[in-house]
């Protein structure tokens, strides 16, 4: 077995309190910390900001779930498992590495502060070990997760310096995206229990159609505890969405439609009816 794919010397390291501590910094690669961390970044600290991070983590997973159908790798031997939520996903690349760097070296690249720049690149390295602690990958899945996320970044990087988001206008980018939807449906290596999330992509043309640039407006204590009200009633409704999704079975095209209508109902949830909600209040502007 080679040093990529070998596991064996995890089990050497592993304490409870390891176990726990890794644990719980895996969990910062899930969607529900995800769609939360960037919710309540879009109401306290910017929502320009956050929306460019949304959008990004949402295309950042689109190429991440094509790889693993297309390249269907499998996972370590369950028997070096301590995460189960997995599911039935495969390992090649590491998701969790992918996101830990869009995520944090997105945050990192825009606040261009030293001391974040290095929290950003540990924590990026504490998520990506903790998915080999927990023997959910091998050293193979990760480094490509990191590598891939890396690339991202560099076209991001690209698209700002050539300034590509402004020689489009909001209608033609619209288009673009369900273009690019549209053929990702096509080409998407689709198996039985490896479909693509439409949810996702619905979730990804909500954002891009609802994002504002209202902020909620008054003293830091209040816009932090409206944020978290905020957040909490985000949380909720993703519940309910999910438990929607997986209650109301169909098949084909509608199947398609309603799944993707949900993700774009709960993106225009987060940025557009939340901060219009406060505006009503006039604690928004």
């Amino acid at each position: 077995m080679s040093i990529w794919n070998d596991l064996s010397w995890v089990e050497g390291i592993r304490t409870p309190f390891f176990n726990f501590f890794f644990y719980n910094v895996s969990l910062t690669g899930y969607p529900i910390f995800l769609f939360l961390f960037i919710a309540f970044g879009y109401f306290f600290w910017s929502p320009q900001r956050f929306s460019r991070v949304a959008m990004l983590l949402f295309i950042s997973a689109v190429i991440n779930s094509f790889l693993k159908d297309l390249f269907q790798d499998p996972r370590p031997p369950a028997d070096f498992m301590l995460d189960e939520g997995t599911g039935t996903s495969y390992g090649w690349p590491s998701g969790h590495a992918q996101i830990a760097v869009t995520l944090w070296g997105l945050l990192a690249y825009e606040l261009k502060n030293k001391l974040i720049s290095i929290g950003a690149i540990s924590f990026i390295f504490l998520v990506a070990f903790s998915r080999m602690y927990l023997g959910v990958h091998d050293l193979g899945d990760v480094v490509a997760g990191l590598l891939i996320g890396c690339f991202i970044l560099l076209l991001w990087h690209c698209a700002i310096v050539y300034k590509i988001y402004e020689k489009f206008d909001k209608l033609s980018w619209f288009f673009i995206l369900l273009s690019s939807q549209f053929f990702v449906h096509l080409l998407y290596p689709a198996h039985e229990g490896h479909e693509i999330s439409n949810w996702l992509l619905g979730a990804m043309t909500g954002w891009f159609l609802g994002a504002s640039n209202l902020e909620i407006s008054s003293n830091n204590l209040v816009k932090f505890f409206l944020s978290l009200m905020s957040t909490s009633a985000v949380f909720f409704m993703m519940i309910f969405l999910f438990q929607l999704d997986e209650l109301v079975k169909l098949s084909g095209l509608m199947s398609i439609l309603y799944s993707y209508s949900l993700g774009l109902f709960f993106s225009i949830f987060v940025s557009w009816i939340i901060p219009r909600f406060w505006k009503f209040f006039n604690l928004a502007n």
